[in-house]
């Protein structure tokens, strides 16, 4: 989780909560950048809380340069979450976030065309806001997926696009003014398939289960080490024994085989509940 000021940030990956490697925070605390492990096919959500500022805040989240919409709630409850996991495409559909494919193409126009600067990079920006009077529907437009030359993709293999549309009860949205010339604070993630990013070394490449010892671990922590390897060593010996002590029982005393009936079928069922959230695009 990214803190700065009075604002905390995360990015949650099918539900489960993006590890963050190489966090930067600005010397006015202001932007605070760091990289995630993304995986194809995965859907993410934005979240941010307001851990302690009074008053009448909003997010406004971009995914690779794309503006997805503003978002505010007015409640003096504290901290107070919100968080945006796709385009309000109409009042009652929303596409999800999910990391897809980059798509390649040896096509020469698009050499020539414009580089994507923001490509791989989500961003979310806090600022103080007012709320207008009118509502509006909600309403933002999913792009077609991006296409990038082959030899301008700098490493990249991944973009955001947008998943099967949810259906909802109809929601709207208020016009949301920002005030001040500058963002209160900007997180900026910055999202690679996990193999690129242990590539480049920013995640560890350990392998899962392995241990490695901190260079300035204790002597006592050392120790305690030691012994928790002889501990496992020990059990997987008296592991293997008991096996073996139960393979000679078996051949010694076989025991009837019984007939086991197949398990009955039971229907069961399933339900969830869409979290629906007013997305507002924020007026400039």
């Amino acid at each position: 989780m990214l803190t700065a000021k009075e604002f905390s940030a995360w990015i949650t990956i099918d539900g489960d909560e993006a590890p963050e490697y190489n966090v930067e925070t600005s010397e006015n605390q202001q932007e605070v950048t760091c990289w995630i492990p993304s995986d194809v096919g995965k859907k993410f959500t934005v979240n941010w809380t307001n851990n302690s500022l009074p008053g009448l805040t909003g997010g406004g989240v971009q995914v690779d340069g794309l503006k997805c919409g503003f978002e505010a709630i007015a409640a003096e409850t504290r901290p107070l979450h919100l968080f945006m996991d796709g385009l309000a495409e109409t009042d009652t559909r929303t596409r999800p976030f999910v990391f897809a494919p980059l798509q390649l193409t040896d096509d020469d126009t698009y050499l020539e065309s414009s580089s994507h600067p923001h490509l791989g990079l989500i961003t979310l920006e806090i600022w103080r806001v007012d709320i207008g009077g009118g509502m509006v529907p909600a309403s933002i437009a999913a792009p077609a997926a991006m296409k990038v030359h082959e030899r301008s993709k700098k490493g990249m293999n991944q973009q955001v696009q947008f998943g099967d549309a949810v259906l909802h009860s109809q929601v709207q949205s208020a016009a949301i003014r920002r005030i001040g010339y500058a963002p209160l604070v900007t997180f900026s993630f910055k999202y690679r398939s996990l193999d690129v990013l242990k590539a480049n070394g920013i995640a560890p490449s350990a392998e899962p289960g392995s241990r490695k010892r901190k260079a300035s671990a204790s002597p006592e922590e050392i120790s305690a080490e030691k012994e928790l390897d002889a501990d496992e060593q020990e059990a997987a010996r008296l592991k293997e024994q008991i096996a073996a002590l139960t393979a000679k029982r078996a051949k010694r005393n076989p025991e009837p085989a019984v007939k086991q009936e197949p398990p009955s079928r039971t229907a069961t069922s399933t339900a969830s509940k869409d979290l629906i959230k007013v997305k507002a695009e924020p007026a400039d």
